[in-house]
């Protein structure tokens, strides 16, 4: 490889968002990735192709336009600052972190998406959105998490996992995975169910975490969660990171069942990129 090809390679490999105008489709570059996405169906998805591959995710829409390079204190502003967009509809206190350990750590994935919100001041400076995620939590922990929160205060915004430790924890305890499997979907389309008849959440934004070898069966839950998502009556907003991952064994922590900081960045930047793509609390 000569120097110019490394050179381009390096480049390539810096993890940016580039995106047209508005609230449109748009180009997520993650490392040396380039995925489009679109809106889809009822929630939408981000994932499906191949890292490095350069595969188009969902349908490609070409609204013309030139890229911009976002984030906190570029030249654009923030990610998600798209005049289309409601500005600052939803208050801080009505955006609700739930999930596991993929959401708390290493913290980059909600300290990132934070910054981004008072980037283009859709929270105060000194705001924050609530989190009520916690370590080794079942898919029916994840949802009384939610309760919790909604008992409180009217939760508009759901950013979230969830789901993956019941066959976790199925398997150290040597019981069935296919079991824990089957009824941590079915608490999560109970879930579903229930933050619909509550009435007041807008939309959902789901992440599936990696195949890992510390994780057993998440090949088997993604078409599953998937489709919940997908028939969820609030709009629900899968992002697989396998696509993401693949290819990219530094976004695994040490331990080998975490994210890293590299991979947390790449979580907000996807959680973010959905928020602006579908207008969610801009």
């Amino acid at each position: 490889m000569n120097s110019t090809s490394s050179t381009l390679r390096r480049s390539l490999l810096a993890v940016t968002l580039a995106l047209l105008p508005g609230c449109g489709s748009k180009l997520i570059r993650l490392g040396d990735q380039i995925a489009e996405v679109s809106a889809g169906g009822r929630g939408g998805s981000a994932g499906g192709g191949s890292a490095g591959s350069g595969d188009a995710v969902g349908g490609a829409t070409d609204n013309g336009g030139s890229d911009r390079v976002v984030g906190p204190g570029g030249d654009a502003g923030a990610a998600g600052s798209g005049e289309s967009c409601l500005h600052a509809q939803v208050p801080a206190e009505a955006v609700l972190w739930i999930g596991d350990s993929w959401v708390l750590r290493p913290g980059t994935q909600h300290d990132r998406v934070r910054d981004y919100a008072r980037g283009i001041h859709a929270i105060q400076d000194n705001e924050d959105y609530f989190n009520l995620a916690a370590d080794a939590s079942n898919m029916a922990a994840v949802a009384k998490q939610y309760d919790t929160r909604q008992g409180v205060t009217k939760v508009k915004v759901l950013l979230m996992d969830g789901g993956t430790w019941d066959p976790i924890a199925a398997q150290m305890a040597h019981t069935s995975v296919q079991t824990a499997i089957d009824n941590s979907i079915s608490n999560f389309q109970q879930f579903l169910a229930k933050v619909a008849s509550d009435g007041t959440v807008e939309h959902i934004v789901y992440f599936l975490v990696p195949e890992l070898s510390t994780i057993p069966g998440v090949s088997t839950m993604r078409p599953r969660l998937q489709q919940a998502c997908a028939e969820s009556a609030v709009p629900c907003h899968f992002i697989d990171l396998q696509p993401y991952w693949a290819g990219h064994p530094e976004y695994t922590a040490a331990d080998g069942i975490q994210s890293s900081e590299a991979g947390a960045v790449v979580i907000a930047d996807l959680i973010w990129t959905t928020m602006q793509e579908h207008c969610i609390a801009q």
